[in-house]
């Protein structure tokens, strides 16, 4: 089993990088980023980076009504130009994201289909914010320490993401 597909290391990965180095968001790009990659999603995707995109020629079709997202997901085409089928916004597990649903409004009027994130919370929104396609707690953080849902919480998200329909 993948890495990040396995609850036991997810979630010591995230204890460490919350008593490690106070879990900022960039320490959960790569755990998000491989949980995507390593999905079982039928259709073959791409998930590229644009966290530390600056505005230029290039970069501007990443940038959005919420600026830019910290991954767009993309069709798997070797091409400069593929298909944008919506992006990834992750937070700091401290982080109530309901604090930043402004940004998350912008991302879907630009890629219409937003993953919103702070590794404990995950929540799928396609086209408005009105609903969410799924809202999953995998636990509550309490200081340094983080009370986990039971393993089944786990399968469920995972079963949700594997099931996003990106195309």
């Amino acid at each position: 089993m993948a890495l990040f597909r396995n609850y036991s290391s997810y979630k010591e990965e995230i204890e460490l990088a919350l008593i490690q180095n106070a879990c900022v968001e960039i320490e959960l790009y790569s755990i998000v980023a491989s949980i995507i990659r390593e999905s079982n999603n039928p259709h073959q995707l791409s998930v590229r980076d644009v966290s530390n995109r600056r505005k230029s020629n290039f970069s501007r079709k990443f940038f959005g009504a919420g600026g830019f997202p910290d991954f767009v997901v993309v069709e798997r085409n070797r091409t400069p130009n593929p298909v944008q089928y919506g992006c990834i916004e992750v937070k700091m597990p401290t982080v109530p994201l309901e604090k930043h649903f402004d940004q998350v409004l912008g991302h879907l009027q630009s890629f219409r289909k937003v993953l919103y994130t702070n590794g404990i919370r995950w929540i799928y929104y396609e086209e408005t914010l009105e609903t969410s396609c799924f809202d999953i707690t995998l636990g509550t953080i309490h200081g340094n320490h983080i009370a986990w849902e039971p393993a089944d919480t786990w399968m469920q998200l995972l079963a949700e993401i594997d099931a996003i329909d990106w195309y």
